[in-house]
């Protein structure tokens, strides 16, 4: 289910990926995009990815959620090197926030933390990243130690913001999980932990930045949030693309 006005976002099928959603004007960051909704089922659930594709999400201790894509809701993100948007954990939902300035044109886009391959019956084709980023893995599978450094902070996360629904569900196995009465309209996603990695859009030109020297990451994450885009430094003959895993990939010039 989306959040935001119908009139900010379009839906459009793509080679090689299928449907994708497409920002129609700016969006500020922190902004909540939607909620993924879907039937509330048992984490151990017999789901076959090979035929429904991925729209399994994980909830709390004690469901998932499963999307369906024929609703046309945020089920229909897909994933990204370089996402622009993030889950969020709240009151038993999971909910996409923009995680910088979105800009006019692009599309939105999260990151699936997905991990190594290690079910045998699902082939790696399943799981090929057509992004097409310049930071583009080629996967949608991430190291061990990246994934589960993300997936601490995340569990801490969802326990904090779900509250009850961290260890029951709510509603009832193989229903529909409810829509909120209310919603937050943003989101503070600064905290380093639960989002570490942060790119700026390849559609505009970089931010250009004045500097001498290298700024602060936290500060480097400021600029790309709010601006949206990758920062050039002349002085430095470097742009910065964005950060992964706590590391900046840069290009000098």
């Amino acid at each position: 289910m989306f959040l935001i006005p119908d009139s900010w976002y379009a839906i459009k099928t793509m080679k090689k990926k299928g449907r994708g959603v497409f920002a129609t004007r700016t969006i500020d960051p922190g902004t909540v995009i939607g909620d993924y909704l879907g039937t509330i089922t048992r984490p151990d659930h017999a789901y076959d990815e090979n035929k429904y594709g991925l729209y399994d999400m994980e909830g709390g201790l004690t469901y998932d959620i499963l999307g369906n894509p024929k609703n046309a809701g945020v089920e229909l993100v897909n994933s990204s090197c370089a996402a622009n948007c993030a889950m969020y954990p709240y009151k038993g939902h999971i909910l996409y926030v923009a995680l910088r300035k979105i800009w006019t044109g692009e599309e939105l886009t999260v990151y699936y933390h997905i991990g190594t391959a290690d079910e045998p019956d699902i082939a790696c084709e399943k799981h090929i990243c057509h992004c097409g980023s310049k930071v583009c893995t080629g996967t949608f599978h991430e190291s061990t130690a990246s994934l589960n450094a993300w997936y601490a902070a995340w569990l801490k996360l969802v326990k904090k913001n779900f509250g009850p629904f961290y260890k029951r569900i709510p509603g009832k196995y193989g229903k529909e999980l409810l829509p909120l009465e209310r919603y937050p309209v943003s989101i503070d996603t600064k905290q380093p932990a639960i989002y570490p990695d942060l790119f700026g859009t390849e559609k505009k030109s970089p931010m250009i930045c004045r500097d001498a020297s290298l700024s602060s990451m936290a500060e480097i994450k400021r600029r790309i949030r709010g601006s949206g885009r990758q920062l050039a430094f002349p002085k430095l003959r470097i742009t910065i693309y964005g950060v992964r895993n706590r590391m900046l990939l840069i290009v000098r010039r």
